[in-house]
């Protein structure tokens, strides 16, 4: 993701941490940053307007605290944190900050296609009311891990908070909740690890749930195949984008982005090739890294506020719970 600092008009790269030196050193180089360390105190006082936290899950709440009360705003990579308790802990830090934004990194947001579906969806939406929602996130990362001799720190469950589902469900939960407007209320919740033995968390989740429209959802992930999609099927209307590339749509009425042109209302209409940017391309408009910094720069909030970070926590938290219990856990967001 980092690259793309090197194109955003007005930046400059100040410090560049990493435990290991030889990583540092590289990132700075390639950033054309001041300075190269490995030690976060060097990050807390350098005096920048902001800092991008993309370290380990364990280490979030520790180095964003520590920036933040640096009096940096922080762009933090997901999950906001390993489980709620530190989401609250680095949340209430935040509170205690006032001025000071606390942004969560999500690729998704990268997409125009969303941020177009979602203007469509918060007018006169194309597919009238959300009955379902199905959504899975799968790569084969974690069969790819398990043969390596190193020990990362993906395999602890304690490093991460979990498994697969901490690492990967976070970006579908906030998903949906921002391009649709909803949220999960209740979940049931299954987790396994079937060929991922090193991994001490799960390879594989799934759950279904209640949306607060009383709609159904379910979501699965995995480490251990591949596969993506994302459906919504509406009482007017329904769209699945399959894999990053191929997009499905059927509708009562004709409707048309800058991606697609649906105008056979009553059949499915298919549109290929259609495929997310480049994580590093600072010509996109919605970067979410350019975004943060051009954020901090005018004084308005960043896409994904910390909060929304808290909620996210909370429903992983109540499927990890629902996993363990094998029944139904309630969410309520506070």
């Amino acid at each position: 993701y980092l690259p793309v600092y090197r194109s955003i008009p007005g930046l400059r790269v100040l410090t560049c941490v990493d435990a290991d030196p030889g990583p540092a050193q590289a990132m700075a180089a390639t950033l054309h940053a001041e300075r190269a360390s490995t030690d976060l105190a060097d990050a807390v006082a350098t005096p920048a307007d902001f800092a991008i936290v993309s370290t380990p899950n364990f280490l979030h709440v520790e180095h964003a605290g520590a920036l933040l009360r640096s009096g940096k705003h922080v762009l933090l990579q997901k999950p906001m944190a390993r489980h709620l308790a530190e989401g609250r802990e680095l949340a209430a830090v935040h509170r205690s900050l006032p001025g000071r934004q606390l942004g969560l990194y999500m690729s998704m947001l990268d997409f125009g296609l969303w941020w177009e579906l979602r203007r469509a969806f918060s007018a006169d939406s194309p597919l009238g009311q959300i009955a379902q929602v199905s959504m899975r996130l799968g790569h084969t990362g974690g069969l790819v891990w398990s043969k390596q001799p190193a020990q990362l720190w993906r395999f602890s469950r304690e490093k991460t908070g979990g498994g697969a589902f901490i690492m990967l469900g976070v970006h579908y939960i906030h998903f949906l909740r921002w391009l649709l407007g909803l949220r999960i209320t209740r979940v049931l919740a299954q987790t396994a690890n079937l060929h991922c033995g090193r991994i001490e968390g799960e390879d594989i989740c799934q759950f279904q749930g209640k949306l607060n429209n009383g709609g159904f959802v379910q979501l699965s992930v995995a480490w251990n195949s591949q596969g993506e999609h994302l459906a919504l099927y509406g009482t007017e209307g329904s769209l699945v984008y399959l894999d990053n590339e191929v997009l499905r749509v059927h509708g009562a009425k004709a409707w048309q982005t800058s991606y697609f042109n649906y105008e056979k209302p009553g059949t499915w209409q298919t549109f290929p090739g259609i495929v997310p940017p480049k994580l590093d391309d600072a010509t996109n408009p919605y970067n979410q890294h350019r975004a943060f910094a051009e954020a901090v720069r005018t004084g308005q909030t960043p896409a994904v506020e910390a909060i929304e970070g808290l909620w996210d926590m909370q429903v992983a938290d109540a499927v990890y719970r629902s996993a363990s219990s094998g029944r139904w856990e309630e969410i309520s967001y506070v």
